[in-house]
């Protein structure tokens, strides 16, 4: 009985050890590590897609290897991408996706954004752009002051204070708001200008396609009925016939109070902006030491603002997209579900009650 035990004790041992058995995992020499991937159109069925994989020091004489294939799938592109690379493709250290002016345009930028939203390889951090020619041209460009094009690209859309205008979309960010029945996406809008590469606006996005842009000094209103604290320095140049004044304004602190009418039917909106920043420079013909001159600048910008708040406004309504959720302040009080209709319906027919206080803390540098 004893040796019974002992042999089905010894085969179950046997058994184990070869279950136990695994097959080597791939080392990091073995993969190209994908940091950078773009977006061209080519047609409704097919997309030109570009990646970016940084070479480590001494592997190659290539500080960056970019790769283009034409495809209709994107993961048979990763296999043709293989190929050419010689290494099995990761996306573990995937950071940057851009896509071109026309691609948004013309194709659905959410479903190129799910695929790789369902990828488990993929984190949600990763940042989105749009760029206003070929995006495979800014992956392959030769910028001489940019020696990686992807920590660029990585440090370029990072949340910095004189950017804040911008949302700096990211992949979570995207899918959150095009899914959303209560507002639209938008992402930084890139340039290349001479010998580097600049965010110009922000594109705005309805039904997963890019429709408009609106400047980085509308998209800082956006920003800041959107409720953020603290925004992007601001320029302002006010102009009343042979009085003409440049102010350059910056450390702007922002308080947002928005309230509806909770009517469907006859919607109203009332925004009231409050905003205190320094006065950096000033050029102009008051003496902003007299308190009178001091507050009439302070009131001229106030208006100035609320001006272009309200013709922001205005071109929202014409677009019927909503990057701030105006939507959500009439959702909240409906009795039932809502949908994107109700919120076309809202933002195409909505009147505004705009105000603007704007709090001049210091007088800096006068011209």
């Amino acid at each position: 009985m004893k040796r019974f035990i002992f042999f089905i004790t010894l085969i179950c041992l046997l058994c184990t050890g070869g279950c136990s058995q695994k097959k080597p995992s791939n080392s990091v020499e073995d993969l190209s590590m994908i940091s950078s991937i773009a977006f061209d159109y080519i047609s409704e069925d097919e997309v030109r897609m570009t990646v970016s994989i940084p070479q480590s020091t001494g592997e190659s004489q290539e500080i960056t290897q970019n790769f283009s294939v034409n495809t209709s799938l994107i993961q048979e592109g990763f296999t043709e991408v293989s190929s050419q690379a010689g290494k099995m493709i990761s996306l573990n250290q995937l950071r940057t996706i851009l896509f071109s002016e026309e691609y948004a345009k013309k194709s659905d930028v959410i479903v190129i954004a799910k695929h790789f939203y369902r990828d488990a390889t993929v984190g949600n951090n990763i940042r989105l752009a749009i760029v206003k020619d070929k995006a495979e041209d800014i992956l392959k460009g030769n910028l001489p002051n940019i020696p990686s094009i992807n920590m660029y690209l990585y440090d370029l859309l990072q949340p910095k204070m004189h950017t804040s205008f911008s949302p700096f979309t990211t992949l979570h960010d995207f899918i959150n708001s095009e899914t959303s029945t209560v507002s639209h996406a938008s992402m930084p809008y890139l340039e290349k200008k001479e010998e580097s590469i600049k965010i110009e606006s922000v594109a705005l996005f309805d039904g997963g396609k890019m429709i408009e842009t609106i400047s980085r000094k509308q998209s800082s209103m956006v920003q800041a009925m959107k409720g953020l604290d603290k925004l992007a320095p601001l320029e302002i140049r006010l102009d009343k016939g042979l009085d003409k004044e440049e102010l350059h304004i910056e450390l702007i602190e922002n308080k947002v109070a928005i309230k509806s009418n909770k009517n469907l039917n006859s919607p109203q909106l009332s925004i009231r902006i409050k905003l205190q920043g320094s006065l950096v420079e000033y050029k102009g013909n008051k003496d902003l030491i007299r308190d009178g001159d001091f507050a009439e600048l302070q009131d001229d910008i106030s208006k100035h603002v609320e001006e272009e708040v309200k013709d922001l406004l205005e071109k929202l309504r014409k677009l019927e997209v909503d990057p701030v959720g105006f939507s959500d302040y009439f959702r909240m009080y409906y009795k039932g579900k809502w949908d994107q209709k109700l919120t076309g319906k809202i933002i195409s027919s909505v009147e505004y009650k705009v105000s603007v206080n704007f709090d001049l803390l210091n007088t800096g540098i006068i011209k």
